[in-house]
């Protein structure tokens, strides 16, 4: 079992344990000593640590937050759990577009990114969320901790529902999502995606994705599995976590348009990711994804999609 060395944007240390899969999904590491790994995020600088050289990091504590502690990155959470995670997006006021209260309580980010799905015991079921849009194998992604090949975002809600409106970097394409929850009895969470193409000429090879990396109760490693039209994540009566969330395809315009719920590597923002799950359930920190074939979309045409987050 790994450590986390942690500061959250309220500058409270916090240790949390981790999972081998989730140290080994940083995307930078350096190497200190033996056992002892500090992952370089730009808002949040955490030591990974076996539990056997804690007390020898604790005393340097003080250096490693001198030299790597850092300022909010713009639009943009870190990368925190739990309630310190909640504390985190409260104390970055301006990330937050709306939060929408019930069951589950959602707060979505001015990207349209769900930074808490959160159930009526107040435990996080979802650590990252987001979405992918590619063409001609170009791919352009929004999660929670960072933005590729997307421009600023505006954000603007009218009652229970929200209109997040950004158009690509290289200016072929616009992404409007619609998010919206219905009544607390549904304990669901809709979240509608319009691409338009705002060129002359027609866009080929668009794929849309929407994904999330699902931990119940802020617990990394669940249960995984994926049919055609949906995506769930379950833990157990004998873990600790009697859940499960579901990501699952709703509804698309025009009809000719392919999807496919898939398992997918921690992380994975690409366009054409493998389905880890193609047989049986699996048991570890994965990502759960929608993905959605929309082919050509012609000049100044749009294709539109929803999808649906359901807690069970």
């Amino acid at each position: 079992m790994y450590y986390i060395l942690g500061q959250n944007i309220l500058g409270e240390l916090r240790f949390e344990h981790v999972s081998k899969s989730r140290l080994n999904s940083c995307s930078q590491l350096c190497k200190v000593g033996y056992s002892n790994l500090i992952y370089k995020n730009f808002n949040l600088k955490r030591g990974y640590m076996k539990k056997s050289i804690i007390s020898s990091v604790l005393s340097c504590a003080s250096i490693f937050f001198l030299a790597f502690t850092g300022t909010a990155n713009a639009g943009k959470i870190s990368a925190e759990k739990g309630g310190d995670r909640a504390a985190a997006i409260i104390a970055a006021g301006d990330v937050l577009c709306k939060t929408f209260t019930g069951a589950p309580q959602v707060s979505i980010s001015k990207e349209g990114n769900i930074l808490l799905f959160q159930g009526a015991n107040q435990q996080d079921h979802i650590y990252d969320e987001g979405y992918s849009l590619c063409s001609s194998g170009v791919s352009r992604y929004s999660n929670v901790f960072g933005d590729v090949g997307f421009g600023p975002a505006t954000c603007n809600c009218v009652g229970n529902t929200c209109k997040v409106t950004r158009n690509t970097t290289d200016g072929k394409m616009s992404l409007v999502q619609e998010l919206s929850k219905p009544t607390n009895l549904d304990r669901s969470f809709n979240i509608k995606m319009t691409v338009k193409n705002l060129t002359g000429a027609n866009v080929n090879g668009v794929i849309l994705r929407r994904f999330a990396n699902i931990d119940i109760n802020s617990v990394f490693d669940e249960w995984h599995h994926s049919v055609r039209d949906s995506s769930s994540a379950w833990g157990t009566e004998n873990a600790g976590i009697p859940y499960a969330v579901r990501l699952r395809h709703i509804t698309r315009a025009p009809a000719t348009t392919t999807y496919d719920a898939k398992t997918t590597p921690l992380g994975d923002t690409g366009c054409t990711p493998s389905d880890l799950t193609a047989g049986d359930p699996i048991h570890g920190d994965y990502n759960s994804t929608i993905q959605y074939g929309m082919g050509t979309i012609g000049p100044n045409a749009s294709k539109s999609v929803t999808v649906q987050y359901l807690r069970d």
